[in-house]
């Protein structure tokens, strides 16, 4: 459970202080002692803001200005996303997420993203106690990317994110693949080349992989968490772009799901009340953040390039990176 949680925060909240995620990982570990499904709930509930935060920082920034690239301009981008957690997924009540056999205090507790707060006590079914975890104090998901953009033909650009299995050490592995298509509008508009402004449409989708051994208990076999994460958004796109500037706004639509599994056998307790969970955490959370407006501008340096992107949705998204460009 403490690489699953490690690697989850590496991969997407990786700016968070370090000492703060190692204090969580420490409580999150208690989960296990619920036993049965209450893990799955629990981690889940805990683990909300985090989906959707991925999904929603994956689905930002594919585009530098809404005119597509050149024929055979490029450009290499390093970019990073921070989808900001809306107050009402800071907070959950353990009482309303389906534990069995667990009676549970009054109150809120704080998902990872909330207040550092202790949460709720949850008496469990052996009369022991459990203090759900606080928060890191820290309502934002940083997703970081590298891209580059390369002109076709036809008014037709394409992106392309793509991050080769990574080895975390100790942590497991993650890798990532993603494409965007933008095309110009106005050249099937009747007059559209002699409009002031540039009219084009994208759609790009992004998959993210980890995949984390675990050793909860030493020496076992087959403990490992499989997760994937798989973002789709589309963009109708206007703006303007003079010799150093570029500026566009938009409309569009985004969803996406994230799917994570606990795999093997997890001993907990001791004695005659040593019991052993399998598989015990397997969910699938989509999130449809609907109609997002987009807004966005590119400062052009000789080769060097500079990007600011905001986002605005349930997760409203700040994405901004620096890179260089020829003929974009």
């Amino acid at each position: 459970m403490k690489k699953l949680l490690l690697s989850l925060l590496i991969t997407a909240s990786f700016f968070a202080p370090i000492e703060d995620i190692h204090g969580q990982l420490k409580e999150i570990e208690k989960f296990l002692d619920a036993g049965g499904d209450n893990v799955e709930a629990l981690t889940k509930a805990y683990l909300s803001p985090l989906p959707n935060g991925i999904i929603t920082g994956l689905n930002s920034g594919w585009t530098t200005k809404a005119k597509p690239t050149k024929t055979l301009g490029f450009s290499l981008q390093l970019r990073a996303s921070f989808a900001t957690v809306p107050a009402v997924e800071q907070i959950f009540d353990a009482n309303t997420i389906g534990l069995e056999g667990i009676s549970v205090s009054p109150g809120k507790s704080s998902t990872i993203a909330g207040e550092n707060i202790n949460g709720q006590i949850l008496t469990l079914p052996d009369n022991s106690t459990l203090t759900l975890p606080s928060g890191i104090n820290f309502p934002y998901v940083p997703t970081p990317m590298v891209q580059a953009n390369l002109g076709l033909f036809l008014g037709t650009d394409v992106t392309v994110r793509y991050v080769p299995e990574v080895d975390l050490q100790d942590f497991g592995s993650v890798d990532l693949v993603g494409v965007g298509i933008k095309h110009d509008l106005n050249q099937w508009i009747p007059g559209g080349k002699l409009l002031p402004v540039d009219l084009t449409v994208m759609a790009a989708y992004t998959q993210f992989n980890m995949s984390i051994d675990l050793e909860f208990n030493q020496g076992a076999q087959g403990q490992r968490v499989e997760s994937a994460t798989q973002a789709i958004v589309t963009n109708f796109l206007i703006g303007k772009t003079i010799p150093l500037l570029s500026a566009y706004a938009g409309i569009g639509y985004q969803l996406g799901d994230f799917e994570l599994n606990m795999l093997g056998d997890y001993i907990i307790g001791s004695g005659v009340r040593q019991s052993t969970l399998t598989d015990p955490v397997s969910y699938t959370q989509s999130y449809n953040g609907g109609i997002h407006l987009i807004a966005g501008a590119q400062i052009k340096l000789a080769l060097f390039r500079l990007f600011a992107e905001v986002t605005t949705a349930e997760y409203t998204t700040f994405n901004g990176g620096i890179g260089i460009g020829l003929r974009n």
